[in-house]
């Protein structure tokens, strides 16, 4: 089942926006497009009137909405706690958080990013105003849109760029903006710094000073954190980016080579024409590495107040899914192997009647020397043995056994407390000896057998009480 993902970059001046048809077999790009905010509209009337443009041309009804907001309002915050349960860690984190702020906690949206190092976690923490984020929440139900994953666009790009890289090769993601430069720092497959640098501007000094503010921040961390960034590549996105790279892969940075990060948009599940003017000029790659999150189910922050994410539902809850299946697992094949243990055993229990009813037809017709199926040639021979009759006659008899045995069942009725104990069949009679409950049922069975066309008459030859008291002792006997 396929489903529509909008990806929403929003900066100063602009939206960015991909819209892609995400399904089993991969991701298919349906539309995109760069938005400018009106220069005469400022603030939120400026940024609506840019969505509006963004709805009538893309026409998202029914997609799944990704937003990416700046850096700009986001406060990151390194610290470790001595402990790796994730509802722990976010039931701490506002008080752990609440010195180092200078705003009230319960003002504040909090997420973060946790590392696993040796008996504690290393947490990369975000935080942001609530009433921020409500005032995009406002700006997009204006135009019917709800994020379901709100999160920093640019760490949104250096996430997934971590996802196609190796977890050893670390690097930096560098979202140039055009006051503040955010770098982000990913580390064995996890962001684990982020810093927001101004901009030095007029061309190189540029470079020079954003290296020496980055050796200066990252010799503090290793000094403060412990955390040390040996970056192999240096990733540039933004509006800013031409002016560390020049797009001939001849730049550098601190001594490694800066690439665009145009490499998103080969992503093998991705399909469809990345070759316009606004993709070439990497103003949308950002907005598409949003959608992959999404679609690729990329664990990640989200500010979003719905919290309904597959990725952040797998972070959190991940021990719990995982025992849960495990378990779910382990009873199914438990119930499994039961059901195999039970075919195998009736298996068993018939091939042992199967060899049992052939032993028996081989002892009852030993002159069969084949045998192919024993059930089927027992009832032939039976058949045979019989000519056809249902029942077997007495030497010097004149009446079948089986006629007299059906006469006393059609005259005598199933309601009747009747006990036949003995059955004497002779030439021309046959003599019943039972008991019975009364003697009125006695004459009652003697009046119903002499209407049997089969009998010519019955006499009662005895009838009395058991010592008991409780039961009539009779003999009968029929002639026929």
């Amino acid at each position: 089942m396929s489903r529509k993902i909008l990806s929403l970059e929003i900066r100063e001046g602009s939206i960015a926006a991909v819209m892609l048809d995400s399904g089993f077999k991969g991701s298919q790009l349906e539309a995109q497009g760069y938005f400018p905010i009106p220069a005469d509209k400022a603030g939120n009337e400026g940024i609506k009137a840019a969505l509006e443009t963004l709805v009538e041309t893309l026409h998202p009804t029914g997609a799944t909405c990704v937003l990416g907001i700046p850096a700009a309002v986001v406060s990151f915050r390194n610290l470790s706690v001595p402990f790796h349960d994730i509802k722990k860690i976010r039931q701490i984190l506002p008080f752990e958080l609440e010195p180092a702020l200078p705003i009230p906690i319960e003002d504040l949206l909090f997420d973060f990013e946790a590392v696993k190092r040796d008996k504690q976690q290393d947490l990369l923490t975000f935080s942001v105003r609530k009433k921020e984020i409500q005032r995009y929440l406002d700006i997009l139900g204006s135009v019917n849109l709800r994020p379901a994953v709100i999160m920093p666009g640019g760490y949104a790009a250096a996430r997934f760029i971590s996802s196609m890289t190796d977890d050893s090769d670390d690097f930096l993601f560098i979202d140039t903006g055009e006051n503040h430069h955010t770098i982000y720092a990913v580390c064995s497959g996890h962001v684990r710094l982020v810093r927001t640098l101004p901009v030095a501007h007029d061309g190189n000094p540029v470079v020079r000073n954003l290296e020496t503010t980055m050796q200066r921040t990252f010799t503090a961390v290793q000094e403060s954190l412990g955390i040390a960034v040996n970056p192999s590549t240096v990733f540039c996105a933004g509006p800013q980016a031409p002016l560390i790279t020049t797009g001939n892969g001849s730049s550098t940075l601190l001594g490694v080579p800066v690439k665009s990060i145009d490499g998103i948009r080969t992503f093998p599940r991705l399909k469809g024409s990345l070759a316009t003017q606004d993709w070439q000029s990497g103003r949308l790659d950002i907005a598409l590495a949003l959608a992959l999150m999404e679609t690729e189910a990329v664990t990640g922050v989200n500010f979003s107040t719905e919290r309904s994410t597959i990725q952040h539902y797998w972070s959190e809850y991940r021990k719990n899914i995982i025992l849960t299946a495990i378990l779910i697992g382990l009873t199914l094949a438990t119930a499994l192997g039961v059901q195999i243990l039970g075919v195998n055993a009736k298996e068993r229990r018939l091939a042992e009647l199967d060899r049992q009813i052939e032993m028996i037809f081989k002892s009852t017709f030993p002159e069969v020397t084949r045998v192919v199926n024993p059930l089927q040639q027992m009832q032939i021979k039976i058949k045979e043995a019989g000519d056809g009759s249902t029942g077997f006659d007495l030497t010097g008899a004149r009446v079948r056994v089986i006629d007299i045995l059906n006469a006393l069942s059609q005259q005598i009725p199933s309601s009747a407390d009747v006990k036949v104990n003995r059955m004497v069949v002779g030439a021309d009679n046959v003599v019943l000896s039972g008991d019975t409950d009364t003697f009125n049922t006695v004459d009652e069975i003697k009046g119903r057998l002499e209407e049997a066309d089969l009998f010519k008459s019955v006499t009662i030859s005895s009838a009395d009480l058991e010592k008991s008291g409780n039961r009539v002792r009779f003999k009968l006997k029929l002639d026929f």
